[in-house]
């Protein structure tokens, strides 16, 4: 996905909505900092590339992390409002409730197109966030470039700075973050298309603080329609793999899982039906014992709903059991 998609309001399946149109290198730095309900999961869980544009390294996997990570960590509640005033302009708003009722957060942020460039200004709770961008076609490359920067709120007036670029002529792909203020990390990564269904990756982020690289990452995607397989090798000691498979109209299963590494094996495997075109159940296990169960429904084209249950089985009775609801509006 590109830094500027073309449709900036277009609701996300993330739990916090963004006034800019972010690298998804940018997301899951974001997404980073919140609370990790899955152990085998991976944060940035793009929306569908739009037609005529590529995947990006996210969505290798990208149906198995939708299967068993999304609708699990809206925590107790959450809701967004977004509306698109005119052609050029949008505004949204949002609050959440996370890991529980008392956790509140929430902001609210504006966004304008003027032909090729892209302005916004978005005010949350825990930093205010500014961006420039433009996005173009260069000598029959998809080109985009912007600037963004976050700084306060209240007595936290640290600002910060990057630069968002990405390039784009098929069979490849790439999305750079470049540091600039008060931002140490150079990330990005770049994806190969050598044959229909399948995709090659390879990510990275360096550390100039440390003077080293915090992760490399090389996969191998294949998605067909109905199965999904991917691995991933990362810091050239962890491999981890996803399978998710159709079977017939209504029913799919999917697993996630830690193959190799120094670390503890961990995974997740669950399943989903489409009770109607409209309405979604899901659920899951982990190898940790905690069970999860989902109920995404779209109430109509611009309301959407999602209930979460979850239980840890081991613990009936002091276990961290979950509850959530997510509401979102789009107009």
């Amino acid at each position: 996905m590109s830094i500027w998609k073309k449709k900036c309001f277009k609701k996300k399946k993330k739990e916090e909505p963004v006034v800019e149109e972010e690298t998804d290198e940018s997301k899951n730095k974001t997404s980073s900092k919140t609370e990790d309900d899955s152990k085998v999961s991976d944060e940035v869980i793009p929306p569908p590339p739009l037609e005529g544009e590529m995947a990006t390294y996210f969505h290798i996997g990208g149906w198995a992390k939708e299967c068993l990570i999304t609708g699990y960590k809206i925590g107790a509640w959450h809701f967004d409002c977004t509306t698109q005033l005119t052609d050029k302009l949008g505004i949204y708003s949002f609050g959440n409730g996370k890991p529980n009722y008392y956790g509140v957060s929430g902001g609210v942020g504006l966004r304008e197109k003027l032909g090729i460039f892209h302005m916004c200004q978005a005010y949350h709770t825990n930093a205010y966030v500014g961006a420039f961008g433009v996005r173009s076609t260069v000598v029959g490359c998809l080109a985009n470039a912007m600037l963004r920067g976050t700084y306060g709120p209240h007595d936290e007036p640290e600002v910060t700075l990057d630069l968002h670029t990405g390039l784009e002529r098929s069979p490849i792909k790439m999305d750079v973050i470049v540091p600039i203020l008060k931002s140490p990390k150079l990330m990005g990564y770049v994806v190969l298309q050598p044959l229909q269904n399948y995709l090659l990756g390879y990510r990275a982020v360096y550390d100039f603080d440390n003077m080293g690289f915090d992760m490399h990452a090389l996969c191998v995607g294949f998605n067909n329609g109905s199965s999904e397989l991917s691995l991933k090798l990362e810091n050239f000691k962890e491999l981890r793999g996803s399978i998710f498979q159709r079977i017939g109209e209504r029913w799919a299963v999917a697993l996630k899982a830690n193959i190799y590494g120094e670390n503890e094996k961990q995974f997740a495997i669950g399943g989903q039906y489409k009770i109607q075109d409209n309405a979604l159940l899901k659920a899951k296990v982990r190898d940790d014992g905690f069970v999860g169960m989902v109920y995404q429904v779209n109430v109509s084209e611009n309301i959407g709903i999602m209930y979460h249950v979850g239980l840890e089985v081991g613990s009936p009775i002091n276990g961290d059991h979950k509850v959530g609801i997510s509401w979102s509006i789009k107009g």
